[in-house]
């Protein structure tokens, strides 16, 4: 069962002119800017953020990615800039990325409109040594191959936000590159993503944040993720999440030091896959420096007339 599901995971992703879908998180408002780069600086501080995500155990090979992301803000929270490196490895295939981000921020009384560019440097890699094929015949998997191609791709996105709520939309792959290797063609499709998230609090001490993630990618199916974050006195972090027709997931983390966080989360299968995997597992590493209280030249917090929340 598990080398049919690896073959067929690999024969996905290298078939030629496959659509190839990037990763899916469960932890995605902390990586925001790598969906959509008008969230570049959107913090109003200097944050960076450590990813790992380790999906499907029990599968021989299954996907495991690694991502590092900074951002801020220069003249005077005017422009946002940003960084990220990411690794995901998938059996025999491995996409390796870093890029940049920048955004404009366009600040009125309560709320800020923010337009983003970014782009992504991707090496991909296949590797045919690391593949068990039932069919040596096939040209497209000589067992001998061990490939790779380099692309450059652009991003862009649009954002309307403030300490409460954020409207965005993102496109990914603008140019759709192609990678080939060997007798085979992958091309990256648009991938186009719509966020939305919302808090809101009973008492001072809890806060609610609420998100919604949708991607869009021609020929395959809609996905729909939700994250839902109580944050106890900004320091400890309970939630839950959902993602349709894949898993559901439990998170904790905290805040500590003032400057760190960390959280971990464990997804649940609840697809035809989840007999033959023990779940997902995710965490990030997050790092901020508070611009106000090291006597920034700029305000970034209570920056809008209705301020309330000053999330991680």
């Amino acid at each position: 069962m598990k080398r049919i599901f690896l073959l067929c995971i690999s024969v996905l992703s290298i078939a030629t002119a496959t659509a190839q879908q990037l990763p899916d998180y469960t932890q995605f408002p902390s990586l925001t800017p790598m969906i959509n780069p008008a969230y570049t600086g959107t913090r109003g501080t200097l944050d960076a953020r450590l990813n790992y995500r380790a999906q499907w155990l029990g599968f021989d090979d299954a996907p495991v990615q690694q991502t590092a992301l900074v951002h801020s803000r220069l003249l005077k929270g005017m422009i946002g800039i940003g960084a990220l490196l990411s690794n995901d490895v998938t059996g025999p295939s491995r996409r390796f990325t870093y890029g940049f981000t920048a955004a404009f921020h366009l600040r009125f009384p309560d709320v800020e409109f923010s337009a983003g560019i970014g782009l992504n440097f991707t090496r991909y890699t296949f590797n045919a040594a690391d593949l068990t094929q039932h069919w040596t015949g096939d040209p497209s998997f000589a067992p001998g191959l061990n490939t790779f191609d380099r692309k450059r791709n652009p991003n862009a996105g649009l954002l309307l936000y403030n300490d409460r709520f954020h409207f965005g939309l993102g496109l990914v792959n603008i140019l759709q590159s192609k990678y080939n290797l060997g007798e085979t063609v992958v091309r990256n499709e648009n991938h186009y993503y719509f966020t939305f998230g919302y808090n809101f609090h009973g008492h001072p001490d809890f806060v609610w944040e609420n998100n919604l993630f949708a991607t869009y990618v021609k020929a395959l199916p809609l996905t729909i993720n939700y994250n839902l974050r109580l944050h106890i006195r900004e320091k400890i972090i309970a939630g839950v999440a959902w993602r349709l027709r894949d898993a559901v997931a439990l998170q904790a983390g905290m805040v500590f030091l003032g400057e760190y966080q960390f959280v971990y989360s464990y997804d649940l299968g609840i697809s035809r896959l989840r007999g033959g995997h023990s779940g997902s597992h995710e965490i990030t590493l997050g790092y901020r420096f508070d611009y106000n209280k090291r006597g920034g030249k700029y305000k970034n917090f209570d920056q809008f007339q209705r301020q309330k929340y000053n999330l991680f």
